[in-house]
């Protein structure tokens, strides 16, 4: 059963939210924001394997986490696909990994001496493009073994490809965790997918990461401990960067600059500039002189915390 509306009451009410039985909410809140936090980890590492797979800059940022259930899953993916199943011996499951058969053409292209600038083919992987990806797939498997090792040891066994979906023989009814991220070349975009089976990851994640959750709880510091720690944060030194504006050259461009020429950055002057705190926006300001010295005014502080920052 599914609600099709969502009702709001007012006063001291309840409000009463959608929910779907078919795919339940099986984690709590901060299991998945465990694993969301283990996979932003993830996915920088894979922006490395990449990039050195394709010998060119590529950024892989994560998406989001669902929870569905492995039917839906698989019924969603494309046929022909590039479909890895990676067995994890330690737990009894299989993760899969769902990659789009013109991004593997286009690394194998790459790792050939090709130019490979074509990401939209359709077909599925010959046996040598296969064994080439598998070099790729290798590097692949070792981050996903990285990312999760704070909360939980595996290894992974072995891995396969398949480029039918309908040929995975994997318990439909069992529900999965799926995370997605998007693979940025340039100005082209894919999309890659992490499957994991709620049966193989339920006790492990449980008990990993309610056990570290539980332990920073009833951690305390004595009362000399928090002042050291007070004081080691407040003279921490910490990296202001006001950021005038940027903008985006080829490389042509950039070799035909010369002195004199005026470069037009994306920051409208009626608008603050972004202040960057270690490399997070914090705030922004507007621009301005201070005592013989460039200087800004802050306009606005950014209360929100960037996860990156809990890592």
């Amino acid at each position: 059963m599914k609600p099709t509306a969502t009702s709001e009451r007012t006063g001291n009410a309840r409000n009463i939210e959608s929910y779907d039985f078919r795919q339940p909410m099986l984690f709590s809140n901060d299991v998945m924001r465990t694993v969301r936090s283990l996979h932003e980890v993830c996915a920088k590492n894979l922006s490395r394997v990449f990039s050195n797979a394709l010998r060119n800059k590529v950024n892989v940022r994560l998406q989001k986490i669902d929870q569905l259930s492995t039917s839906d899953f698989i019924n969603k993916l494309e046929t022909p696909n590039a479909l890895y199943l990676l067995s994890i011996d330690e737990m009894g499951g299989e993760v899969i990994v769902a990659m789009p058969p013109g991004f593997c053409i286009h690394i194998v292209e790459k790792q050939s001496g090709g130019r490979g600038e074509d990401l939209t083919e359709f077909r599925a992987l010959t046996t040598i493009e296969e064994k080439i990806m598998r070099r790729v797939i290798f590097n692949f498997n070792r981050e996903i073994q990285n990312a999760w090792d704070p909360h939980m040891k595996f290894d992974i066994s072995s891995f396969s490809y398949e480029s039918k979906p309908e040929n995975i023989q994997i318990d439909s009814a069992d529900p999965c965790i799926v995370a997605r991220f998007e693979v940025e070349l340039g100005e082209q975009q894919v999309e890659i997918q992490v499957s994991y089976p709620y049966s193989m990851l339920k006790k492990a994640l449980n008990d990993s990461v309610l056990r570290k959750g539980n332990q920073e709880n009833v951690e305390k510091l004595s009362h000399e401990e928090m002042n050291l720690f007070k004081k080691t944060l407040t003279n921490a030194v910490v990296n202001v960067q006001p950021l005038l504006g940027n903008t985006r050259l080829t490389l042509q461009e950039v070799l035909s600059l010369k002195e004199g020429d005026s470069l037009m950055l994306n920051q409208r002057t009626d608008r603050p500039l972004e202040v960057r705190i270690n490399g997070v926006k914090k705030m922004t300001a507007y621009p301005g002189l201070a005592r013989g010295r460039k200087a800004v005014k802050v306009f606005e502080m950014i209360e929100e915390i960037n996860e990156q920052e809990l890592i």
